[in-house]
């Protein structure tokens, strides 16, 4: 299986986002891919992806239920930084991947979405929006 561990390029992220991106965080990102393709095989060359701190998932109540909705399992994948930080990475891969990034993203506080394009020895993640604080929800019905 091809691995994604080669060159990583960010584009468009804005530096007051990328002090605290999980994608800057050296490795995190192939790493994440690297595992899911071990696990579900070939990753398509275009997709999105949403990356979350699991404390801010935890400290507002666990997934909220339309996130859980938008997704499955084997698109949701637990990461550790090396940093001992989890993190929530979401793939998503349908012709409908842009609509429910947005949707999902406006659901998850200091989340970040990526447009991503793997290449021949090359991973390229195209900054799409962050999400900072998000406005009072009730996670038991968002």
């Amino acid at each position: 299986m091809e691995s994604t561990s080669q060159p990583l390029e960010i584009t468009g992220l804005p530096v007051y986002i990328a002090s605290w991106s999980v994608a800057s965080v050296p490795g995190f990102i192939l790493s994440v891919l690297d595992r899911w393709q071990r696990n579900h095989g070939r990753l398509p060359s275009h997709f999105k992806l949403v990356a979350c701190p699991q404390l801010e998932i935890n400290e507002n109540g666990g997934l909220p239920s339309r996130v859980r909705e938008l997704t499955d399992a084997r698109i949701r994948v637990k990461h550790i930084t090396s940093c001992n930080k989890p993190y929530l990475v979401i793939l998503l891969f349908d012709e409908d991947a842009e609509a429910r990034r947005d949707e999902i993203q406006n659901l998850l506080s200091w989340s970040e979405g990526y447009h991503v394009e793997l290449m021949d020895g090359m991973t390229k993640l195209q900054f799409i929006d962050a999400i900072e604080e998000v406005e009072d929800i009730d996670y038991a019905a968002a």
